[in-house]
């Protein structure tokens, strides 16, 4: 089981800074169709929560990899193992600006940097 959490991070630190620069340098169209084109395990062979686990430590050692560069990150290391997961952006109005948000969901629930509740509408 060690060896399958090791797995996972190095994968992680591999995916998360490259998703960081993609995000970055390129239109997000080019992005999320490269994430949409991944084809998915017909078994998934790492749980869900450890990959997750996994994004969030190595993001929180990447500068500015927000909740976008983590979300992408997950779901191209959640379909590689074999997880269905669908990308959500969201906004809510602060004031007289807009705030964004990313998250990741598994059959309708937020399985990956989940909004508080009632926060942001989703948009599409």
């Amino acid at each position: 089981m060690r060896r399958l959490a090791d797995r996972v991070l190095l994968e992680a630190l591999v995916v998360v800074p490259l998703v960081r620069l993609a995000i970055a340098i390129l239109p997000f169209r080019v992005v999320h169709r490269f994430v949409l084109t991944r084809r998915r395990r017909l078994i998934a062979d790492v749980p869900r929560e450890r990959i997750t686990r996994a994004v969030a430590s190595v993001a929180r050692r990447i500068p500015r990899a927000t909740c976008l560069t983590q979300v992408v990150a997950a779901s191209l290391l959640c379909t590689r193992h074999g997880h269905p997961t669908e990308l959500r952006l969201g906004v809510m109005k602060t004031g007289a600006s807009l705030a964004a948000h990313a998250w990741l969901e598994s059959e309708g629930r937020a399985v990956f940097g989940e909004p508080e509740p009632g926060t942001f509408v989703a948009l599409g």
